[in-house]
């Protein structure tokens, strides 16, 4: 099942979000990452609630105010954590959530900002299976309640290729169904590319453009 969220990516994904697994959105700063979720999330939240994991501060509640109004606003459930640890603690405890409150969506935005901040070659091999369980009990959520999880990511630039990476590929790609890239094409001018996809062409694109009230076609 897909569930229509803005025109754009409603075209990109044939139909809109996918229910029951992992889609991640990544690029370089200043590509839309945050606005994406968070388009979302105002559209979710008009029939159900969301579950909002904001790891890097960027949940804005005048950017939604300036979107939709302040109507959906009672219906997303933020968490904010500031360190590892504690986005370890919420992400072990957000199936409750989603089943109490009966959630529609879940957002974590972004999974690897903390992680960044807290791996080392010397713990590298027990935070990076951390972050293989939090993306586990993610995609379990995804499927037990036939919902969408929503996750961005950021990039690096690789030393011997000079290409941008997704941060983390290897776990991340693993979990993650859908994959969608984003690029900058100059002010308020951006590209979306599939890189992995259950059932859509990989390569296939999406311009758009970020407005006041939202993501619009071009």
């Amino acid at each position: 099942m897909r569930i229509s969220f803005c025109k754009p990516f409603d075209e990109l994904l044939n139909g809109g979000l996918e229910s029951g697994c992992i889609t991640n959105f990544y690029g370089p700063p200043g590509t839309a990452k945050t606005q994406i979720v968070m388009q979302a999330a105002i559209t979710l939240a008009k029939n159900k609630r969301v579950a909002f994991v904001d790891t890097e501060g960027g949940f804005s509640v005048e950017r939604i105010e300036q979107m939709s109004g302040k109507d959906c606003l009672d219906k997303i459930i933020i968490f904010e954590p500031k360190e590892w640890d504690e986005q370890r603690e919420v992400l072990r405890k957000i199936e409750g959530v989603v089943e109490k409150e009966d959630v529609g969506l879940v957002i974590v935005d972004s999974i690897i900002a903390l992680w960044r901040l807290t791996i080392t070659e010397d713990n590298a091999t027990e935070v990076n299976r951390e972050l293989a369980t939090q993306l586990s009990i993610l995609s379990k959520i995804a499927r037990k309640f036939n919902v969408p999880v929503l996750i961005t990511n950021q990039v690096y630039s690789d030393i011997d290729t000079g290409k941008i990476q997704m941060s983390c590929k290897t776990i991340v790609r693993w979990w993650s169904k859908n994959i969608i890239e984003l690029e900058s094409l100059g002010p308020g001018h951006r590209n979306a590319i599939i890189r992995k996809a259950r059932s859509l062409p990989e390569e296939k694109s999406v311009e758009f453009k970020i407005t006041g009230s939202g993501l619009e076609c071009l």
